[in-house]
Protein backbone atom coordinates (compact mmCIF):
# COMPACT_ATOMS: atom_id res chain seq x y z
CA UNK A 1 0.00 0.00 0.00
CA UNK A 2 2.81 2.44 0.92
CA UNK A 3 4.52 1.61 -2.38
CA UNK A 4 1.44 2.74 -4.35
CA UNK A 5 0.87 6.04 -2.55
CA UNK A 6 3.35 8.15 -4.58
CA UNK A 7 1.81 6.90 -7.81
CA UNK A 8 -1.67 7.74 -6.60
CA UNK A 9 -0.54 11.22 -5.57
CA UNK A 10 1.08 11.68 -8.97
CA UNK A 11 -2.08 10.58 -10.80
CA UNK A 12 -4.26 12.87 -8.68
CA UNK A 13 -1.95 15.81 -9.31
CA UNK A 14 -2.03 15.12 -13.04
CA UNK A 15 -5.83 14.95 -13.07
CA UNK A 16 -6.09 18.16 -11.07
CA UNK A 17 -3.84 19.95 -13.57
CA UNK A 18 -6.07 18.74 -16.40
CA UNK A 19 -9.17 19.84 -14.52
CA UNK A 20 -7.83 23.38 -14.15
CA UNK A 21 -6.40 23.61 -17.67
CA UNK A 22 -8.96 21.66 -19.69
CA UNK A 23 -11.12 23.52 -22.19
CA UNK A 24 -14.74 22.59 -22.86
CA UNK A 25 -13.80 20.40 -25.80
CA UNK A 26 -11.63 18.28 -23.51
CA UNK A 27 -14.18 17.83 -20.74
CA UNK A 28 -15.34 14.40 -21.93
CA UNK A 29 -11.78 13.10 -22.04
CA UNK A 30 -11.12 14.46 -18.54
CA UNK A 31 -14.37 12.90 -17.30
CA UNK A 32 -13.30 9.54 -18.69
CA UNK A 33 -9.83 9.85 -17.20
CA UNK A 34 -11.18 10.56 -13.72
CA UNK A 35 -13.83 7.85 -13.83
CA UNK A 36 -11.29 5.30 -15.07
CA UNK A 37 -8.94 6.34 -12.27
CA UNK A 38 -11.73 5.98 -9.70
CA UNK A 39 -12.66 2.55 -10.99
CA UNK A 40 -9.06 1.36 -10.72
CA UNK A 41 -7.96 3.02 -7.49
CA UNK A 42 -11.01 4.10 -5.44
CA UNK A 43 -10.31 1.51 -2.74
CA UNK A 44 -6.89 3.09 -2.12
CA UNK A 45 -8.05 6.70 -1.87
CA UNK A 46 -8.69 8.62 1.33
CA UNK A 47 -12.20 10.04 1.96
CA UNK A 48 -10.91 13.54 1.15
CA UNK A 49 -9.42 12.36 -2.15
CA UNK A 50 -12.65 10.55 -3.07
CA UNK A 51 -14.65 13.66 -2.21
CA UNK A 52 -12.38 15.82 -4.36
CA UNK A 53 -12.69 13.52 -7.38
CA UNK A 54 -16.49 13.35 -6.97
CA UNK A 55 -16.69 17.13 -6.75
CA UNK A 56 -14.76 17.54 -10.00
CA UNK A 57 -16.94 14.96 -11.75
CA UNK A 58 -20.09 16.72 -10.57
CA UNK A 59 -18.86 20.03 -12.01
CA UNK A 60 -17.91 18.34 -15.28
CA UNK A 61 -21.17 16.45 -15.68
CA UNK A 62 -23.18 19.04 -17.62
CA UNK A 63 -20.32 19.58 -20.07
CA UNK A 64 -19.91 15.91 -20.95
CA UNK A 65 -21.78 14.42 -23.89
CA UNK A 66 -24.85 12.37 -23.03
CA UNK A 67 -23.59 9.27 -24.84
CA UNK A 68 -20.37 9.30 -22.76
CA UNK A 69 -22.36 9.34 -19.52
CA UNK A 70 -24.75 6.71 -20.82
CA UNK A 71 -21.97 4.30 -21.70
CA UNK A 72 -20.38 4.88 -18.31
CA UNK A 73 -23.66 4.18 -16.49
CA UNK A 74 -24.31 1.03 -18.51
CA UNK A 75 -20.82 -0.27 -17.79
CA UNK A 76 -21.10 0.37 -14.05
CA UNK A 77 -24.71 -0.76 -13.58
CA UNK A 78 -23.76 -4.35 -12.71
CA UNK A 79 -20.31 -3.68 -11.26
CA UNK A 80 -20.49 -4.37 -7.53
CA UNK A 81 -16.99 -2.96 -7.02
CA UNK A 82 -17.66 0.39 -8.67
CA UNK A 83 -16.99 3.61 -6.70
CA UNK A 84 -20.21 4.43 -4.87
CA UNK A 85 -19.87 8.22 -5.27
CA UNK A 86 -19.77 7.81 -9.05
CA UNK A 87 -22.79 5.48 -8.98
CA UNK A 88 -24.79 8.01 -6.94
CA UNK A 89 -23.74 10.88 -9.22
CA UNK A 90 -24.87 9.08 -12.39
CA UNK A 91 -28.05 7.74 -10.77
CA UNK A 92 -29.07 11.36 -10.17
CA UNK A 93 -28.28 12.35 -13.76
CA UNK A 94 -30.87 12.71 -16.52
CA UNK A 95 -33.08 9.66 -16.87
CA UNK A 96 -31.34 8.53 -20.09
CA UNK A 97 -28.16 8.14 -18.07
CA UNK A 98 -29.63 7.06 -14.75
CA UNK A 99 -31.92 4.24 -15.96
CA UNK A 100 -29.49 1.27 -16.00
CA UNK A 101 -28.21 2.15 -12.53
CA UNK A 102 -31.69 2.66 -11.09
CA UNK A 103 -32.74 -0.69 -12.51
CA UNK A 104 -29.68 -2.81 -11.76
CA UNK A 105 -27.07 -1.32 -9.44
CA UNK A 106 -26.90 -3.13 -6.10
CA UNK A 107 -24.74 -0.35 -4.69
CA UNK A 108 -27.64 2.09 -4.39
CA UNK A 109 -28.85 1.95 -0.79
CA UNK A 110 -32.48 2.41 0.25
CA UNK A 111 -31.53 5.84 1.60
CA UNK A 112 -30.14 6.94 -1.78
CA UNK A 113 -33.12 5.49 -3.68
CA UNK A 114 -35.55 7.35 -1.43
CA UNK A 115 -33.65 10.60 -1.99
CA UNK A 116 -33.89 10.09 -5.74
CA UNK A 117 -37.62 9.35 -5.49
CA UNK A 118 -38.18 12.58 -3.57
CA UNK A 119 -35.94 14.91 -5.54
CA UNK A 120 -35.79 13.64 -9.13
CA UNK A 121 -38.37 13.09 -11.88
CA UNK A 122 -41.35 10.79 -12.35
CA UNK A 123 -39.23 8.82 -14.84
CA UNK A 124 -36.67 8.15 -12.09
CA UNK A 125 -39.48 6.90 -9.85
CA UNK A 126 -40.71 4.66 -12.68
CA UNK A 127 -37.29 3.05 -13.13
CA UNK A 128 -36.90 2.47 -9.39
CA UNK A 129 -40.34 0.84 -9.26
CA UNK A 130 -39.03 -1.79 -11.70
CA UNK A 131 -36.04 -2.81 -9.55
CA UNK A 132 -35.91 -6.35 -8.25
CA UNK A 133 -36.26 -6.97 -4.50
CA UNK A 134 -37.39 -3.48 -3.58
CA UNK A 135 -37.55 -3.02 0.19
CA UNK A 136 -40.73 -2.05 2.01
CA UNK A 137 -39.25 1.38 2.83
CA UNK A 138 -38.62 2.22 -0.83
CA UNK A 139 -42.04 0.85 -1.80
CA UNK A 140 -43.69 3.02 0.84
CA UNK A 141 -42.04 6.12 -0.61
CA UNK A 142 -43.17 5.22 -4.13
CA UNK A 143 -46.72 4.68 -2.88
CA UNK A 144 -46.65 8.08 -1.16
CA UNK A 145 -45.39 10.19 -4.08
CA UNK A 146 -45.72 8.05 -7.21
CA UNK A 147 -48.18 8.75 -10.02
CA UNK A 148 -50.48 6.13 -11.59
CA UNK A 149 -47.87 4.82 -14.05
CA UNK A 150 -45.34 4.32 -11.27
CA UNK A 151 -47.90 2.59 -9.02
CA UNK A 152 -48.90 0.23 -11.84
CA UNK A 153 -45.26 -0.74 -12.45
CA UNK A 154 -44.70 -1.19 -8.72
CA UNK A 155 -47.79 -3.39 -8.32
CA UNK A 156 -46.74 -5.53 -11.28
CA UNK A 157 -43.30 -5.97 -9.70
CA UNK A 158 -44.01 -8.99 -7.53
CA UNK A 159 -40.43 -8.92 -6.19
CA UNK A 160 -41.27 -5.65 -4.46
CA UNK A 161 -41.96 -5.99 -0.73
CA UNK A 162 -45.08 -3.87 -0.31
CA UNK A 163 -46.08 -4.10 3.34
CA UNK A 164 -49.67 -4.16 4.63
CA UNK A 165 -49.70 -0.46 5.46
CA UNK A 166 -48.67 0.50 1.91
CA UNK A 167 -51.10 -2.02 0.42
CA UNK A 168 -53.91 -0.53 2.51
CA UNK A 169 -53.00 2.90 1.17
CA UNK A 170 -53.07 1.55 -2.38
CA UNK A 171 -56.46 -0.02 -1.73
CA UNK A 172 -57.76 3.39 -0.65
CA UNK A 173 -56.18 5.08 -3.69
CA UNK A 174 -57.82 2.53 -5.99
CA UNK A 175 -61.24 3.93 -5.14
CA UNK A 176 -60.52 6.94 -7.37
CA UNK A 177 -57.71 5.49 -9.45
CA UNK A 178 -59.18 2.85 -11.77
CA UNK A 179 -55.93 1.99 -13.67
CA UNK A 180 -54.25 0.59 -10.53
CA UNK A 181 -57.16 -1.73 -9.70
CA UNK A 182 -56.26 -4.69 -12.01
CA UNK A 183 -52.58 -5.04 -10.91
CA UNK A 184 -53.61 -4.47 -7.28
CA UNK A 185 -56.03 -7.40 -7.19
CA UNK A 186 -53.35 -9.58 -8.83
CA UNK A 187 -50.89 -9.01 -5.98
CA UNK A 188 -50.13 -12.34 -4.27
CA UNK A 189 -49.72 -10.52 -0.94
CA UNK A 190 -53.16 -8.89 -1.04
CA UNK A 191 -55.18 -10.12 1.94
CA UNK A 192 -58.77 -11.29 1.68
CA UNK A 193 -59.80 -8.38 3.88
CA UNK A 194 -58.24 -5.88 1.46
CA UNK A 195 -59.75 -7.68 -1.51
CA UNK A 196 -63.17 -7.45 0.13
CA UNK A 197 -62.70 -3.70 0.50
CA UNK A 198 -61.76 -3.25 -3.16
CA UNK A 199 -64.70 -5.44 -4.17
CA UNK A 200 -67.05 -2.61 -3.18
CA UNK A 201 -66.05 -0.29 -6.02
CA UNK A 202 -64.47 -2.29 -8.87
CA UNK A 203 -66.17 -3.31 -12.12
CA UNK A 204 -68.12 -6.57 -12.44
CA UNK A 205 -65.27 -8.22 -14.34
CA UNK A 206 -62.78 -7.33 -11.61
CA UNK A 207 -65.24 -8.52 -8.97
CA UNK A 208 -65.21 -11.90 -10.67
CA UNK A 209 -61.41 -11.88 -10.78
CA UNK A 210 -61.30 -11.27 -7.02
CA UNK A 211 -63.66 -14.16 -6.35
CA UNK A 212 -61.66 -16.46 -8.63
CA UNK A 213 -58.13 -15.46 -7.58
CA UNK A 214 -58.79 -15.61 -3.85
CA UNK A 215 -61.15 -18.60 -3.96
CA UNK A 216 -63.87 -16.82 -2.01
CA UNK A 217 -67.55 -16.12 -2.61
CA UNK A 218 -69.78 -13.10 -2.09
CA UNK A 219 -71.02 -14.41 1.25
CA UNK A 220 -67.47 -14.43 2.59
CA UNK A 221 -66.92 -10.94 1.15
CA UNK A 222 -69.94 -9.68 3.10
CA UNK A 223 -68.68 -11.34 6.26
CA UNK A 224 -65.22 -9.76 5.89
CA UNK A 225 -66.71 -6.32 5.30
CA UNK A 226 -68.99 -6.62 8.32
CA UNK A 227 -66.04 -7.62 10.47
CA UNK A 228 -64.01 -4.66 9.19
CA UNK A 229 -66.78 -2.22 10.04
CA UNK A 230 -67.01 -3.58 13.59
CA UNK A 231 -63.23 -3.37 14.08
CA UNK A 232 -63.10 0.18 12.76
CA UNK A 233 -65.87 1.22 15.14
CA UNK A 234 -64.03 0.10 18.26
CA UNK A 235 -60.36 0.43 17.24
CA UNK A 236 -58.51 3.75 17.48
CA UNK A 237 -61.74 5.75 17.61
CA UNK A 238 -60.14 8.38 19.85
CA UNK A 239 -57.22 8.76 17.46
CA UNK A 240 -59.56 9.22 14.50
CA UNK A 241 -61.55 11.80 16.45
CA UNK A 242 -58.36 13.68 17.39
CA UNK A 243 -57.10 13.78 13.81
CA UNK A 244 -60.43 15.03 12.51
CA UNK A 245 -60.64 17.66 15.21
CA UNK A 246 -57.12 18.88 14.38
CA UNK A 247 -57.98 19.17 10.69
CA UNK A 248 -61.17 21.08 11.54
CA UNK A 249 -59.21 23.41 13.83
CA UNK A 250 -56.56 24.10 11.20
CA UNK A 251 -59.21 24.82 8.56
CA UNK A 252 -61.08 27.12 10.94
CA UNK A 253 -57.93 29.06 11.87
CA UNK A 254 -56.88 29.33 8.23
CA UNK A 255 -60.29 30.70 7.22
CA UNK A 256 -60.09 33.30 10.03
CA UNK A 257 -56.49 34.26 9.03
CA UNK A 258 -55.26 33.13 12.43
CA UNK A 259 -52.88 30.44 11.21
CA UNK A 260 -49.65 32.22 12.07
CA UNK A 261 -45.95 31.47 12.74
CA UNK A 262 -46.67 32.14 16.42
CA UNK A 263 -49.30 29.40 16.42
CA UNK A 264 -46.81 26.97 14.82
CA UNK A 265 -44.25 27.66 17.53
CA UNK A 266 -46.91 27.23 20.23
CA UNK A 267 -47.80 23.79 18.79
CA UNK A 268 -44.14 22.75 18.73
CA UNK A 269 -43.38 23.99 22.24
CA UNK A 270 -46.41 22.10 23.57
CA UNK A 271 -45.38 18.89 21.80
CA UNK A 272 -48.38 18.93 19.42
CA UNK A 273 -46.39 17.65 16.44
CA UNK A 274 -49.36 16.49 14.37
CA UNK A 275 -51.14 19.83 14.73
CA UNK A 276 -47.87 21.62 13.88
CA UNK A 277 -47.42 19.56 10.68
CA UNK A 278 -51.03 20.05 9.54
CA UNK A 279 -50.84 23.79 10.22
CA UNK A 280 -47.50 24.24 8.44
CA UNK A 281 -48.76 22.26 5.42
CA UNK A 282 -51.89 24.43 5.28
CA UNK A 283 -49.89 27.65 5.47
CA UNK A 284 -47.82 26.80 2.40
CA UNK A 285 -50.56 24.82 0.62
CA UNK A 286 -48.94 21.41 0.26
CA UNK A 287 -50.06 17.85 1.13
CA UNK A 288 -49.43 16.76 4.73
CA UNK A 289 -47.22 13.80 3.74
CA UNK A 290 -44.98 15.95 1.56
CA UNK A 291 -44.78 18.49 4.40
CA UNK A 292 -43.36 15.73 6.61
CA UNK A 293 -40.66 15.12 3.99
CA UNK A 294 -39.73 18.81 3.97
CA UNK A 295 -39.60 18.87 7.76
CA UNK A 296 -37.74 15.66 8.54
CA UNK A 297 -35.93 14.35 5.47
CA UNK A 298 -34.64 17.11 3.22
CA UNK A 299 -32.30 18.91 5.61
CA UNK A 300 -31.93 22.42 6.93
CA UNK A 301 -31.99 24.23 3.57
CA UNK A 302 -35.40 22.78 2.68
CA UNK A 303 -36.74 23.74 6.09
CA UNK A 304 -35.37 27.27 5.61
CA UNK A 305 -37.22 27.66 2.31
CA UNK A 306 -40.41 26.28 3.89
CA UNK A 307 -40.11 28.74 6.79
CA UNK A 308 -39.59 31.62 4.37
CA UNK A 309 -42.68 30.52 2.40
CA UNK A 310 -44.72 30.51 5.62
CA UNK A 311 -43.50 33.95 6.66
CA UNK A 312 -41.40 32.63 9.54
CA UNK A 313 -38.39 34.76 10.47
CA UNK A 314 -35.01 33.22 9.73
CA UNK A 315 -33.97 33.60 13.37
CA UNK A 316 -36.69 31.12 14.35
CA UNK A 317 -36.01 28.33 11.89
CA UNK A 318 -33.08 26.92 13.89
CA UNK A 319 -35.43 26.45 16.84
CA UNK A 320 -37.92 24.70 14.55
CA UNK A 321 -35.11 22.52 13.18
CA UNK A 322 -34.07 21.40 16.66
CA UNK A 323 -37.63 20.81 17.92
CA UNK A 324 -38.74 18.85 14.87
CA UNK A 325 -35.62 16.66 15.05
CA UNK A 326 -36.24 16.08 18.75
CA UNK A 327 -39.78 14.90 17.93
CA UNK A 328 -38.30 12.29 15.56
CA UNK A 329 -35.57 11.33 18.06
CA UNK A 330 -33.06 12.41 15.40
CA UNK A 331 -29.74 14.21 15.68
CA UNK A 332 -30.55 17.85 16.49
CA UNK A 333 -27.06 19.15 15.71
CA UNK A 334 -26.56 21.36 12.66
CA UNK A 335 -23.20 22.31 11.22
CA UNK A 336 -22.06 25.89 10.79
CA UNK A 337 -21.97 25.30 7.05
CA UNK A 338 -25.62 24.16 7.04
CA UNK A 339 -26.58 27.24 9.05
CA UNK A 340 -24.71 29.51 6.64
CA UNK A 341 -26.24 27.86 3.58
CA UNK A 342 -29.72 28.07 5.09
CA UNK A 343 -29.32 31.76 5.92
CA UNK A 344 -28.13 32.35 2.36
CA UNK A 345 -31.45 30.92 1.15
CA UNK A 346 -33.27 33.43 3.32
CA UNK A 347 -31.22 36.29 1.89
CA UNK A 348 -31.88 35.27 -1.72
CA UNK A 349 -35.60 34.45 -1.39
CA UNK A 350 -38.58 36.57 -0.61
CA UNK A 351 -41.81 34.87 0.45
CA UNK A 352 -43.21 34.77 -3.09
CA UNK A 353 -40.07 33.15 -4.48
CA UNK A 354 -40.00 30.64 -1.61
CA UNK A 355 -43.61 29.65 -2.32
CA UNK A 356 -42.76 29.10 -5.98
CA UNK A 357 -39.79 26.93 -4.98
CA UNK A 358 -42.05 24.86 -2.72
CA UNK A 359 -44.62 24.49 -5.51
CA UNK A 360 -41.86 23.33 -7.87
CA UNK A 361 -40.68 20.70 -5.38
CA UNK A 362 -44.23 19.44 -4.86
CA UNK A 363 -44.77 19.28 -8.62
CA UNK A 364 -41.56 17.26 -9.05
CA UNK A 365 -42.57 14.88 -6.27
CA UNK A 366 -46.15 14.35 -7.43
CA UNK A 367 -45.79 15.05 -11.19
CA UNK A 368 -48.78 17.41 -11.00
CA UNK A 369 -48.87 20.85 -12.55
CA UNK A 370 -47.50 23.71 -10.50
CA UNK A 371 -50.58 25.85 -11.12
Amino acid sequence: MVYNEPKIAEEISSLLRLAYDSKNDGRSELFNNITNFLERRHAELTPNELSLMSEILEKLLNNVEMNVRQKMAERLSEDENAPIDLIILLANDQIEVATPLLLLSKLLSDKELIKIIRHKTAQHQLSIASRKKLSSDVCRELVTVGNSKTLIVLLNNHDAKINDQSLSELVEKSKNNIPIQPPLIERPDLSKQMAATIYQWVSDSLKQSILTNLHIDEAEIDKLLHSAVQEAAKDDSSQITQEKSEILLVNKLHKANKLTPAFLMKCLNQGQSSLFELSFAKMISIPHKIMRSFLYDRGAESLAVSCCAAGIDRSVFLTIFELTRAIQNADTSISEREVANSFEHFKKLDRKMALRTIQKWVAEATTTAIF
